[in-house]
C-alpha cells in the first residue's frame, strides 16, 4: 500500500487556501444602492480585513478589493482598522 492509496478523509477546501491562484479575482466592494448589491468588478489586488469601528464589536469582515476601493475603505474606516495583504 502506498501513501497515495490512503484516504484520510481530510479533503482540503481549495477556497480556504490563501495564495492559491484561482483565476482572475474581482473586487467585491459594494457600489450598489439600497436596492441591491453591485460589486465593483475591477481586478482585485488586496485581501482586506476590516475591524468593526462602530463600537458594537461586530466580527471582522474580509473582502477582496482593488487599489481604489482599498483607499476608499481606509478613508471610511481609518488606517488602524484595516489590514491589507497582496493577493
Amino acid at each position: 500500500m502506498s501513501v497515495a492509496d490512503v484516504d484520510t478523509g481530510l479533503g482540503a477546501d481549495l477556497d480556504e487556501l490563501a495564495g492559491l491562484d484561482r483565476g482572475r479575482q474581482r473586487c467585491e466592494c459594494d457600489h450598489g444602492d439600497d436596492d441591491g448589491y453591485s460589486p465593483c468588478g475591477r481586478k482585485a489586488k488586496w485581501r482586506v480585513t476590516i475591524d468593526c469601528t462602530c463600537g458594537e464589536n461586530h466580527p471582522r469582515t474580509v473582502e477582496l478589493l482593488c487599489g481604489r476601493c482599498l483607499r476608499t475603505a481606509r478613508d471610511a474606516f481609518g488606517r488602524e482598522a484595516i489590514t491589507a495583504r497582496r493577493l
